[in-house]
């Protein structure tokens, strides 16, 4: 319990490192603090460390500070916390939904907004009992925007789909997306074939 705590707590400040340096999200927390980012009109990039370098020192003394605050905080309060577990996970439950659903009509004081919520997290009910992961739909739904807005600012300097890739950095990037693209499905068709071979041999 202790070392995947530790990791999972060594997670953000990692991920930090290409969301500041490059603008690329390393994970779904900081996928979220990428939008966060644009909305202050802040561009993370190699520009940030010369125009916002107090920004960039006050985020990781923060993060230093936090798990400074984590550890005091677990060293007093994990006897009580380990109690969770004695709490049937019905009631859990229902008190993780209604604090969601709180914040969520807390935002604009719409009922709506909450149907908007309930109707996502039985998107992603459904999703993991399909076994789908969930992070890359969370990504998709951060950067989508981003990625648009992108799209149509390159639309203007093309002229057919292949100028997309006629530079050796956007061409590497293409390869290497449909290469993992296609390892993906090479590897889910060997799955596919394994399953049914099994329940073929099952009586």
């Amino acid at each position: 319990m202790i070392a995947s705590e530790a990791a999972n707590n060594a997670v953000p400040a990692a991920a930090m490192i290409p969301l500041l340096a490059l603008g690329i999200p390393g994970e779904a927390l900081t996928a979220m603090m990428l939008s966060v980012f644009r909305v202050h009109n802040l561009v993370p990039g190699p520009k940030l460390f010369q125009t916002q370098q107090d920004l960039v020192v006050s985020l990781y003394l923060c993060l230093f500070i936090t798990n400074l605050l984590i550890l005091a905080f677990l060293l007093v309060s994990t006897p009580l916390l380990i109690r969770v577990i004695h709490v049937p996970e019905r009631f859990l439950g229902v008190s993780v939904l209604a604090l969601s659903l709180v914040g969520v009509y807390s935002i604009r004081n719409q009922v709506t907004d909450c149907w908007i919520a309930t109707a996502f997290g039985l998107f992603g009910y459904v999703l993991r009992r399909v076994d789908w992961p969930l992070v890359p739909i969370i990504l998709g739904i951060i950067l989508g925007e981003i990625m648009e807005e992108k799209f149509r600012a390159s639309l203007a300097r093309v002229e057919t789909p292949l100028d997309f890739v006629t530079r050796p950095a956007a061409a590497t990037i293409t390869a290497l997306i449909a290469l993992a693209l296609l390892s993906h499905l090479v590897a889910e068709f060997r799955s596919w074939k394994v399953r049914r071979s099994l329940a073929a041999v099952e009586p």
